[in-house]
């Protein structure tokens, strides 16, 4: 994998798009829980492009969801069902509004699950350091994160 791809997220160099697709659609399950857990259910059924443009399009903004789902169906260009709908409002803010993750924390998030599985998978210290920026401490971190896992 080339873990440029992250850098994609800004750049929206094709090539680069499609392997992030590919990413996203490899490591869906871990992406979605790891979000928080109203947009998870809010982006459960979209591909990969469709989740990328709405974070693009959405991202670092509150969203309120007001008292009909229509409105909110119109404004973010979605359908939900009443039930999606119900449990989006139950997991909003008291004045009713969700905050949708900007870019930057979209793109930590995939580099986070991408270096956690390069640390699983046996990647050496200086190919990590190198490849995602990350300090010796936070590897470190996750290794014995990694062995307390595999202990339980």
């Amino acid at each position: 994998m080339h873990y440029e791809i992250f850098g994609a997220i800004y750049t929206n160099k094709i090539n680069h798009m499609n392997e992030l697709y590919t990413f996203y659609d490899e490591y869906k399950i871990e992406i979605l829980a790891r979000l928080p857990f109203f947009l998870s259910e809010l982006v459960e059924s979209f591909s990969a492009k469709e989740f990328y443009q709405f974070i693009g399009e959405y991202g670092g903004r509150k969203i309120y969801l007001g008292k009909h789902k229509s409105k909110l169906e119109q404004s973010l260009s979605i359908e939900l069902t009443q039930a999606r709908y119900d449990k989006l409002c139950s997991l909003a803010d008291s004045s009713g509004y969700i905050e949708i993750p900007n870019r930057w924390g979209v793109f930590s998030l995939l580099r986070k699950i991408a270096y956690e599985d390069s640390i699983k998978n046996g990647m050496d210290n200086d190919e990590l350091i190198r490849v995602f920026g990350i300090s010796q401490r936070t590897i470190s971190t996750v290794r014995k994160k990694i062995a307390v896992s595999r202990q339980s």
